[in-house]
């Protein structure tokens, strides 16, 4: 249970992003939930932005629509499947592959959809190996998701944030480095435990200072390891796949997934020790400004010490656009739905 002390500095993780991110984000890959949700019996309903989709299997195809009736409007959520169609519950109109809206596809446990996907490869959460377990958790957080991005990328925060959980020195990051490749950017440092943990940190003979490293998979998924210089093999890994589902609302995907502390009580630890830091990130994005318009202006006027990687991210967001059910319809439109 000692070493949950390592936990504490992975949540901030990430950095990678696409030449192509002028593109909608229903045109990349969204996670929309863990591939149990989508039950045999009963319809999944999900959105993207203001774009209402709704799900449910057909033998062993997954099918996504929107969730209104080509009919007359009504929602589908409360529909009945039968022989693999989804029945509309107000005339009983059937809906199947010929009504897909999108491509959804099961992949390294999650669910994802795309209406019409810029490339096939599905952001990967690494270190889905034989000797790693996984554990999944799903929380919504009350920010948009750029700024979700920017806040699992800041290395400055847990100082004032996560203080009594392993961080609060006011000694700061060391080897700050950041890996530029042709399509996302990493950072590795190294973090040194606070006072308070420093005891337990000698007593299983393991150094002050662990080894971590970020990225971000433009435009939703992140991803950080945290190891333990002795043992580089041990690794607790967390992967975020984040969906926007209101402006200022987002609904994170997360992945826990480590090779040491394997056994039910270590994992049921990693399990609360992660809930209890997304609950602290959850207290701070309430207190964030909602005002998109005067988020932005007043954002970036002050830089701290390692955020050159989110300078480069902030600029990758600047052409994000929240998905409007509008311009999705147009698209619609154009490929005559």
């Amino acid at each position: 249970m000692k070493k949950i002390c390592f936990l504490f500095i992975f949540i901030k993780l990430i950095s990678c992003y696409t030449p192509n991110n002028n593109l909608p984000l229903y045109n990349y890959w969204n996670c929309i939930g863990f591939k149990n949700d989508i039950k045999k019996d009963k319809p999944y309903v999900f959105n993207v932005g203001e774009i209402p989709l709704i799900a449910w299997k057909s033998n062993d195809t997954i099918i996504s629509t929107l969730n209104a009736c080509k009919h007359m409007g009504s929602k589908l959520d409360k529909g009945k499947i039968c022989n693999g169609n989804l029945l509309c519950p107000y005339h009983g109109i059937k809906h199947n592959v010929d009504d897909k809206c999108g491509i959804i596809k099961e992949f390294d446990d999650k669910l994802w959809w795309s209406y019409n996907p810029i490339n096939e490869n599905i952001p990967k959460i690494p270190y889905k190996q034989k000797d790693y377990i996984s554990s999944y958790l799903t929380i919504d957080m009350d920010e948009s998701l750029p700024y979700a991005i920017y806040n699992s990328m800041d290395l400055n925060h847990p100082e004032f944030i996560h203080n009594g959980l392993g961080f609060g020195e006011k000694e700061a990051a060391k080897n700050y480095k950041m890996h530029q490749y042709n399509d996302k950017i990493g950072i590795s440092f190294d973090y040194t435990a606070k006072n308070t943990v420093k005891h337990l940190n000698y007593d299983m003979k393991i150094d002050d200072l662990t080894n971590n490293y970020n990225e971000v998979i433009y435009p939703s998924t992140t991803w950080s390891r945290v190891s333990i210089p002795q043992d580089k093999d041990k690794n607790i890994i967390i992967g975020v796949s984040m969906l926007p589902i209101e402006e200022n609302l987002t609904r994170w995907f997360i992945t826990i997934r480590h090779n040491y502390m394997t056994n039910f009580i270590g994992k049921n630890v990693m399990i609360e020790a992660t809930k209890y830091i997304l609950n602290q990130d959850k207290n701070q994005f309430k207190s964030q400004i909602k005002n998109k318009e005067l988020k932005d202006f007043v954002s970036w006027k002050k830089m701290l010490k390692f955020e050159n990687h989110l300078s480069i991210l902030n600029k990758y967001y600047k052409d994000y656009n929240y998905p409007k059910i509008g311009d999705f319809i147009e698209e619609l439109k154009k490929d005559k739905w």
